[in-house]
């Protein structure tokens, strides 16, 4: 997980940023999600800014035909982020950009993804059972265990798994029928 950034303008450009990738409206959890995933935002961070952020007009709330509030950018949030989400590192706003759009792929679909760790004892020769599992509607679509010789390596499976599930699913499939193209 990567630092937390707390200068407040860069908190700002980072959230109207997202919201201007994602151009759908969010409930205050989901965008809450989208700015926190990647560790570059903490929590408190985030809540300052995205309320002043809909104080000045940068992102409105609304409310849908449920009642349930959303929220979403202005014209005038579209515009700081066009102008200056160029100060944010091109690698930082790549990848908080694939992250966002994954997860409301994920939420939408109803997917979640799953990581367990587990101690295997010395007298069974020691090492982890990593499990990464990606669900969708409560439903398992992919599981995939491997046993690690290190915690240190299990942690480089959790992170690669978090940041490209996607890649993990499409891989698992193409090595187990047949597909090594899909590899090189």
């Amino acid at each position: 997980m990567q630092s937390p950034v707390t200068e407040k303008n860069f908190v700002k450009v980072f959230i109207l940023y997202l919201l201007w990738q994602v151009k759908t409206p969010l409930d205050f959890i989901t965008v809450n999600d989208i700015v926190l995933q990647d560790g570059y935002v903490n929590y408190f961070d985030f809540a300052e800014c995205f309320r002043e952020l809909v104080a000045d007009g940068h992102v409105i709330k609304q409310t849908d035909g449920d009642g349930r509030e959303t929220y979403m950018i202005t014209k005038k949030g579209i515009n700081v982020a066009e102008n200056l989400s160029d100060d944010i590192f091109s690698t930082i706003r790549d990848r908080s950009r694939k992250s966002a759009l994954r997860l409301i792929s994920f939420k939408e679909r109803g997917a979640k993804l799953e990581y367990e760790c587990e101690d295997i004892p010395d007298s069974c020769g020691g090492g982890y059972n990593v499990t990464c599992a990606v669900l969708e509607t409560g439903k398992v679509v992919c599981s995939v265990t491997v046993r690690v010789d290190t915690k240190s390596r299990a942690d480089v499976i959790k992170k690669y798994f978090y940041e490209n599930p996607e890649a993990i699913y499409k891989g698992s499939l193409a090595v187990l029928s047949g597909d090594l193209n899909f590899l090189l």
